[in-house]
């Protein structure tokens, strides 16, 4: 049953991987195995039957040489003494041991005797190898001469005594019996080799499948590895494999499980490279030593027009500043870190801003050589715009310092010298003196206001405020009379909204975008004000025709005393804190300040709160 089993097993049972196709390793297998089987029948069999047949001949011509040897003396005195009768006698008793025939011939090969008695005797029946015969030798040979009606076979030996041959005797007896012996061990060896035939078949099959099968399989797996499927296991029944074959499963298994946890510590790896590099602020570029890109970074994108499909690239390739290009490849030559601060031109960079960077070029050195190298790229653009606001923070707080200061010393010293003597013109100096103390005194408060919103707590009483009410009761106060008057255009795109406010901040705030509007817009030109909501907040826009801002100074102008270039703006004044004020009432209405503007075409001032939905 165990047999029967395997067999079908061997046989029926196929894996669902296993090919049949000519150039696999089963059939290579199969064929050579059943080759090589089919050779070793063939040669043994042909072996064997020689074997066969030339025992039984040879026992055959020993039988008869022995058989006839006992009668030679007999023989050999019968021909000295010249009797027939004994000749023939002698010839009859070797032909009846031998069954067969009993020949006798003289030195020239010619028959002078036998036994049976020939017809043909009297013909002069000649044998040609009579010479080897009467030389002592005994000759044996297969003959199918005309007097016989089978097969027989011929052996031929000396009648003498010592060296004295007087005769040749020729035995013939007939092969029929040897040849149907060796026939029948020819069919048997045939048979034989017909099951031998099925049985290497089906060994030579059931090795080829038991050696091909579990690397057939085995390369399934590597196939699936390859493919990326990491850990896959080879299965094999461990009864029908080798012990070979076995090691080699438990090794690649192990091996197969150890690249899984490899590779999946490389991914690991490489994802929180990827999320840290993602994450950071600071721009990416890493370089071969072959100068190709290997790894860009979202930062990298965002300051320079570098995309990730630049990765394989030559660095000389990409979008960066030549000083950019320069420092690397000093870095490169030199196996020496590089630190440089630039400034990015705005056609450089997707902000199209000038920004400031900072630029950190680190070799990556293994084994004494350069691998390739990291380039960071920080952008210090704010912290660098800060400090230069900070310097002409100063620098402006000096100068609206130090102008009415001068003035007010100026005419006190005038007064106090005594050189104005005329009462009017003293009264017009005190007035200077005065007005540029208002001057001071106003930019004091507004300092102290700005420090007083910049606490959060300060607005502590806030009302309801209808937006529409404010707005009108606003537009009422400037179109009476002054430079505002009958230029404020009110466009209401809202329904009647409300918001929890303080109303005197927030016309405050409503005061400077149109006194910054009047002021930066031409003479009798329209101001619209602008009135929009959505589901959270109100939204009031203040928009007018006037010179707009330059895109690079945009981000500046919510800072505390910063001012336009006066180039642009000529004969504005201020003390440069009115928007810093603003943007602070509104970030304590929890709200937020905006500006759009295009140089040349006017701005957009505008800011948004909460709505009341109480």
């Amino acid at each position: 049953m165990k047999l029967i089993k395997k067999i079908k097993n061997n046989i029926i049972n196929f894996p669902d991987n296993f090919t049949f196709g000519v150039n696999t390793l089963f059939m290579r297998l199969f064929i050579r195995f059943l080759l090589l089987s089919l050779i070793v029948i063939m040669i043994l069999g042909l072996a064997t039957i020689y074997f066969f047949d030339d025992f039984y001949f040879s026992k055959t011509e020993t039988d008869i040489v022995n058989n006839s040897q006992v009668l030679n003396q007999a023989l050999y005195n019968s021909i000295i003494e010249d009797d027939e009768d004994m000749v023939q006698n002698s010839l009859q008793l070797v032909a009846e041991i031998n069954s067969g025939q009993a020949w006798l011939i003289n030195e020239e090969g010619l028959m002078i005797d036998s036994h049976p008695y020939l017809e043909t005797q009297d013909s002069n029946i000649r044998f040609l190898n009579a010479e080897q015969i009467f030389e002592g030798n005994i000759i044996s040979q297969r003959v199918e001469p005309r007097h016989f009606e089978r097969p027989m076979l011929l052996i031929g030996m000396p009648v003498r005594q010592m060296d004295n041959v007087v005769a040749g005797l020729l035995v013939f007896t007939s092969v029929e019996g040897i040849n149907s012996t060796v026939r029948q061990v020819r069919q048997l060896m045939v048979y034989s080799s017909l099951i031998a035939i099925l049985l290497g078949i089906f060994l030579a099959y059931s090795w080829s499948k038991s050696l091909a099968s579990p690397l057939q399989n085995m390369s399934q797996v590597v196939t699936e590895l390859e493919k990326g499927d990491y850990g896959r296991q080879i299965e094999l029944n461990d009864d029908d494999a080798s012990k070979e074959i076995n090691n080699l499963k438990n090794s690649f298994n192990s091996l197969s499980l150890n690249l899984k946890e490899s590779i999946t510590d490389l991914t690991r790896e490489r994802n929180k490279l990827k999320y840290i590099l993602t994450g950071m602020e600071e721009g990416v570029l890493a370089v071969d030593k072959s100068e190709d890109v290997i790894v860009i970074n979202d930062a990298l994108n965002r300051i320079f027009y570098v995309s990730k499909n630049s990765v394989g690239k030559n660095y000389k390739k990409l979008n960066i500043p030549q000083q950019v290009k320069d420092s690397i490849e000093i870095a490169l030559k030199n196996k020496k870190s590089i630190k440089e601060e630039f400034t990015l031109a705005k056609d450089m960079n997707k902000n199209k801003s000038s920004r400031r960077i900072i630029l950190r070029c680190n070799p990556i050195i293994m084994r004494e050589e350069v691998w390739g190298i990291v380039i960071l790229f920080q952008d210090i653009s704010d912290r660098w715009r800060f400090e230069k606001l900070q310097q002409d923070f100063v620098a402006n707080v000096s100068h609206e310092l130090k102008a009415p200061l001068s003035s007010i010393k100026g005419s006190a010293e005038i007064l106090l010298d005594g050189i104005i003597k005329d009462k009017e013109k003293q009264e017009e100096y005190l007035e200077i003196v005065l007005n540029e103390s208002d001057r001071l005194t106003e930019l004091v408060d507004e300092i102290l206001r700005l420090a007083e919103y910049q606490n959060q707590d300060f607005i502590k009483e806030k009302e309801t405020v209808s937006i529409q009410k404010l707005i009108e009761e606003v537009t009422k106060t400037f179109n009476k009379s002054g430079p505002l008057a009958d230029r404020i255009e009110v466009i209401n795109n809202a329904e009647l909204v409300s918001v929890k406010a303080s109303k005197a901040s927030l016309k405050q705030v409503l005061f400077n975008f149109l006194d910054n509007a009047r002021k930066f817009s031409p003479e009798y030109s329209k101001i619209k004000l602008i009135i929009d909501s959505d589901d959270q907040y109100v939204i009031v826009k203040v928009v007018d025709q006037g010179v707009g801002i330059p895109q690079d100074e945009i981000d500046n102008i919510w800072e505390r005393f910063y001012k336009l270039d006066k180039v642009r703006t000529p004969g504005s004044s201020g003390s440069g804190l009115g928007l810093s004020i603003c943007r602070e009432i509104i970030k304590n209405h929890d709200g937020d300040v905006f500006v759009e503007s295009k140089y040349g075409e006017g701005s957009t001032f505008g800011f948004k709160i909460p709505k009341d939905n109480s």
